[in-house]
């Protein structure tokens, strides 16, 4: 088996453990799906930077995975859960930028609905 097949091989072998990944979850109830949702982006996400980086692998790499015992996105996934996600403190960093964004030019405005004499009290906020 030259390269290029056991490249080839090795693309094949993960789109398989997506679809079968899939194809569990599908038969998962709906709040079931929902509770996974995590585990399903990470599961997208590493298949598609593993296709991306199957070409540039070494041959042993290719090698080793094609005969990994076990599922090599579970692997992958099981291991990301053990790492520190600091997509949430750049989420949080950026939210606080923008709402300082939207503060300071005047995007935000509270207390008073935008009438015409200016002078009547938000309506939602009187009717809670």
């Amino acid at each position: 088996m030259d390269n290029l097949e056991t490249r080839d091989l090795l693309s094949k072998r993960l789109y398989l453990e997506l679809q079968l990944f899939k194809s569990d979850t599908l038969r998962q109830t709906k709040e079931d799906i929902y509770n996974t949702s995590y585990k399903i982006e990470v599961f997208v996400n590493a298949y598609e930077a593993l296709l991306e980086s199957v070409e540039n692998m070494n041959d042993q790499t290719v090698c080793k995975l094609i005969h990994w015992d076990g599922g090599i996105l579970e692997f992958l996934y099981q291991e990301w859960l053990t790492k520190q996600d600091c997509i949430f403190d750049e989420l949080k960093a950026y939210i606080a930028g923008e709402l300082e964004n939207m503060t300071q030019s005047g995007q935000m405005a509270c207390g008073k609905e935008k009438t015409e004499d200016g002078t009547r009290a938000d309506k939602i906020a009187q009717s809670k």
